[in-house]
């Protein structure tokens, strides 16, 4: 769809922000503090949960949103894999086991999130003339990786491990949509062909090692 006030071609969500304004407009509200901003990434990673593009514009322009990123996407793993030890009743072999988990799913899921992130864009890129880099989508999916700690709540851990995961392709789709510039229905195929099929590899090398 497109904005008739603004001319923006948009998704899910859009925020106008009036006739001649641009992506620095956008992203405006969303400028980094300089220096250590944790509540700043913060903010910028539930804003992008919530399908903002003005925040997922200003993440890819900003390096240090990688790193925030990553911080957030640990802290995901480590509360996935401590539901899950709840919700199996094996918590109370130790920190031991927890640590095991989540060094596991670390070891499994770090390079296939990576992996998918790099799939999605190059597939962009060679079957839809996406314009954006990897290191610019790479920033706003690690922060929108947010929508991971769903799947760290104990009641239902694998009922949550569901929602994250489909919630985690509309982070992907208006992440490739905004930043690579492809269009919606172009960004939610990939996202969610190759999400789900990481998806499954990650489960199936996980099970393999644990």
């Amino acid at each position: 769809m497109q904005c008739p006030v603004c001319g923006r071609e948009y998704g899910i969500a859009h925020v106008c922000t009036g006739p001649n304004q641009g992506e620095a407009a956008l992203a405006a509200e969303w400028a980094a503090p300089a220096g250590f901003a944790p509540l700043h990434y913060f903010r910028k990673a539930i804003a992008i949960a919530a399908l903002n593009e003005g925040a997922v514009i200003a993440a890819s322009q900003e390096p240090q949103a990688i790193y925030y990123g990553a911080c957030i996407w640990i802290l995901g793993q480590l509360a996935f894999a401590i539901s899950l030890l709840l919700s199996t009743g094996t918590i109370n072999a130790g920190y031991g086991l927890i640590l095991l988990n989540l060094l596991v799913r670390m070891f499994v899921g770090a390079p296939l999130i990576l992996l998918q992130y790099a799939a999605v864009h190059f597939a962009a890129r060679r079957f839809f003339d996406a314009r954006g880099k990897l290191r610019g989508v790479l920033g706003p999916l690690l922060l929108g990786s947010i929508v991971t700690w769903v799947a760290g709540i104990p009641v239902f851990p694998r009922v949550g491990l569901w929602v994250a995961n489909l919630w985690s392709i509309a982070v992907m789709m208006i992440c490739f949509e905004e930043v690579d510039r492809i269009r919606r229905l172009q960004a939610f195929g990939l996202s969610f062909a190759l999400g789900f099929l990481f998806s499954w590899l990650a489960r199936v090398l996980a099970r393999s090692l644990i």
